[in-house]
């Protein structure tokens, strides 16, 4: 069972959490993407459409085709801040690109230039769609490029021969080079999510016992009990202190104390509560947090948990031997008073020690 396992739903921060802001991350980086072409592609449209009429003469649909897919960019801008779908607006983001490109090579352009305006939308389209939708929407406008080119008699613009036949083949090798960029970028992108989330869980578990340590406590429990106290409180509070266990490490090493520690935690996991949460602050030393729990309650799960341990034997070099714990038992009733509730059950332990050990205060 992995430390993971052993925290409720409300206070983990794991691979989910993570992924979670990635996913902004990567919603953002889509949104200046979407920007740009619509902003930025859309002025340079106006630009030329209003070139072309203050040249006087201007060619109607050329004309028409920039003034018309610069409104549409603006339009889908709109509809993306009112809808805030990312998904959806660079779907209609990329239907404007191919339709602006296959007219525009239809066309021909201003000089007949329009190819050269072709190779910034492959990569373009993976920067907005992701590397599986991107692929299979280059390859829906590579398709309609080859029809209009290879059937150039068919076609208002007058391309040579030998350019169709380098544009197409350049043009191939920007998307599979714009392919290759997303994908590796991607799967880098994964693969540091999931390096940042190991991460995350090993620095805030205790890697002996690996219950959660003390940077789990003043990183994650505290701000997670302030987000939601309700999910909270009451908040029993139990103190676990090992009895005797420096004359065991004495007696048999530190190697045969780590072994004890280690069937110790194992033993908080099978007698606490899913909601529960065992933590190992130091040495022998235990900090449990029961979710919901009222001090009569948290009286009777600390016990429990005391009779498990004193009546299971722990194996130290292949013999069986009782070894027990005191407990101190608390109640927070209030997110401020977090750290005076962890006092109060210390101050619970030492009176059980003192009592005589092997009990519950």
């Amino acid at each position: 069972m992995t430390v993971l396992e052993h925290k409720p739903r409300a206070i983990q921060k794991d691979k989910k959490a993570i992924n979670t802001q990635a996913k902004k991350i990567d919603v953002d980086r889509r949104t200046y993407i979407l920007s740009f072409v619509s902003y930025g592609s859309g002025a340079v449209m106006v630009g030329a459409g209003l070139r072309s009429v203050l040249a006087g003469s201007p060619d109607l649909l050329l004309t028409a085709l920039l003034f018309g897919i610069a409104g549409a960019f603006l339009a889908t801008m709109v509809y993306y801040h009112w809808s805030r779908n990312i998904e959806r607006a660079c779907l209609i983001e990329t239907v404007w690109v191919g339709l602006f490109v296959l007219t525009l090579v239809y066309h021909g352009g201003y000089a007949n230039t329009a190819l050269y305006w072709v190779f910034p939308f492959p990569a373009v389209l993976f920067g907005m769609l992701g590397t599986r939708n991107a692929l299979i929407g280059n390859g829906l406008i590579m398709a309609g490029l080859a029809m209009l080119l290879f059937a150039s008699e068919h076609i208002r613009a007058e391309y040579r021969e030998e350019e169709i036949g380098r544009f197409y083949i350049s043009l191939l090798v920007v998307v599979v080079a714009s392919w290759m960029n997303e994908y590796y970028r991607q799967r880098s992108h994964d693969e540091m999510s999931e390096l940042q989330a190991t991460r995350e869980q090993q620095a805030n578990t205790d890697p002996l016992t690996l219950l959660p340590n003390r940077r789990f406590i003043d990183a994650e429990f505290a701000h997670n009990l302030a987000q939601k106290p309700d999910d909270f409180l009451p908040l029993g509070v139990v103190m676990c202190d090992l009895d005797h266990f420096k004359q065991l490490n004495d007696q048999f090493g530190h190697q045969t104390g780590d072994h004890v520690l280690r069937q110790a935690a194992q033993r908080f996991r099978q007698t606490l509560r899913r909601q529960d949460i065992a933590c190992r602050t130091g040495g022998e030393e235990f900090l449990m947090f029961l979710p919901d729990t009222d001090l009569a309650d948290a009286l009777t799960v600390a016990e429990k948990v005391r009779r498990h341990l004193a009546s299971t034997p722990f194996v130290v070099r292949g013999e069986a031997h009782q070894i027990t714990a005191s407990f101190g038992v608390a109640v927070c009733h209030n997110v401020e008073k977090l750290e005076a509730a962890v006092e109060a059950a210390d101050q619970a332990l030492y009176r059980s020690k003192l009592g005589g050990r092997d009990q519950v205060t």
